[in-house]
């Protein structure tokens, strides 16, 4: 008994940054059950305006949640400074769904926001998540998923100034599972690190025009609508005319001719890092990636460039093309060696893929040499 009181007093003399330090390390839900009551002293460090909090209740399943929702949210929601909801199986009940609408939880209320994370909301939720997240304005992380049981075929999610615009903004993610259009931005954003989950080509070469701040963009990108428009629209000296700082990419490319692609990379002088995955026969063509290399992206050091191609090659195409064999080697001449990059075939039952990417062995020698 007196261990417990000697204990107990400790306790009462730790100055309440020790307690948010370790308070810190535990989530919300756990910390407000286990210590929560106990004491007066425990009591008004878990309130103090001070204590941060992050929390995940994406496995949370429905009476869990619904407890959260009633018990703990209301205790620190203007101190969650990282919060995830949402789950990955909506089977059982759709969290986003819930949080929502049927509690009507009001996200601007999140005052101290950094990071906000949202798995498999619906379409219709977008504009409700836009309207909350320019009023967040410590916001520096947003990662927003729809529910693909949500899309349509012709399912469009449209993006307006208010997602990007935050002022501390710096990484936004999105797997909408359906076109996203960006035709409504108009006004520079600060984001720096942007993933998208799927656009045009011509939305996405609009919205480079308004992120001069963005350096790395991960995309999943289809063809053109209007491909003479867009061609004709299409800026010179792109990177120039919009200060872009763009060095890392990374593409899905489907349905996309190789020409346009060429295009759309040549204005994107600055690159330092590339990476591609194609499933045309028409991107085998070495000459072309190598005027591209010499003429346009000559910062580039870093390459990772893989076509994928299912079997079986067709006659006309190894007649235009050559043989995929024949091909990897072209990929393997004097010029890629010097860059520091290799090129691979592999070949499976029902698909190839060739592979071009840094030789480890190459760059080392070429660093040396520099």
């Amino acid at each position: 008994m007196k261990n417990l009181i000697s204990i107990s007093s400790k306790l009462e003399i730790f100055p309440n940054e020790i307690f948010f330090e370790i308070f810190d390390r535990l989530l919300p839900s756990d910390l407000y059950q286990a210590f929560y009551g106990l004491n007066i002293r425990l009591n008004t460090v878990l309130n103090d305006s001070r204590m941060r909090f992050r929390d995940n209740i994406s496995s949370f399943n429905s009476k869990e949640f619904r407890s959260y929702i009633q018990n703990i949210l209301p205790q620190i929601l203007n101190r969650l400074v990282s919060f995830t909801f949402g789950t990955y199986d909506t089977d059982e009940y759709q969290q986003a769904s819930c949080f929502l609408h049927t509690y009507s939880i009001d996200l601007t209320h999140f005052q101290h926001l950094r990071t906000l994370v949202i798995i498999k909301m619906t379409i219709s939720d977008v504009p409700i998540i836009q309207s909350a997240v320019i009023r967040l304005i410590h916001l520096v992380n947003l990662r927003l998923s729809v529910d693909s049981n949500d899309v349509g075929r012709l399912s469009v999610v449209n993006i307006t100034n208010d997602l990007l615009l935050g002022s501390r903004l710096k990484h936004v993610k999105m797997d909408m599972c359906a076109r996203i259009v960006f035709e409504n931005i108009n006004q520079i954003s600060n984001i720096e690190q942007l993933s998208i989950v799927w656009c045009q080509l011509q939305e996405l070469t609009h919205l480079l025009q308004y992120t001069p701040q963005l350096y790395t963009l991960k995309a999943t990108i289809s063809g053109l609508n209007d491909s003479q428009n867009w061609i004709e629209s299409f800026p010179i000296n792109f990177t120039q005319q919009y200060n872009l700082r763009l060095r890392s990419l990374k593409l899905v490319i489907d349905s996309i001719l190789f020409d346009h692609l060429l295009l759309f990379l040549q204005q994107l002088t600055e690159l330092r890092s590339l990476w591609l995955l194609l499933n045309h026969y028409e991107y085998m063509n070495v000459d072309k990636w190598e005027n591209l290399f010499k003429s346009s992206l000559v910062k580039l050091d870093q390459l990772d460039l893989t076509i994928a191609l299912m079997k079986p090659i067709l006659p006309v195409q190894t007649i235009l093309f050559s043989t995929p064999s024949l091909i990897c080697e072209k990929f393997n001449t004097k010029f890629w060696f010097d860059r520091g990059w290799c090129a691979k075939l592999h070949e499976y039952d029902h698909c190839i893929r060739l592979i071009v990417l840094n030789n480890m062995i190459s760059t080392i020698k070429r660093l040396k040499r520099q």
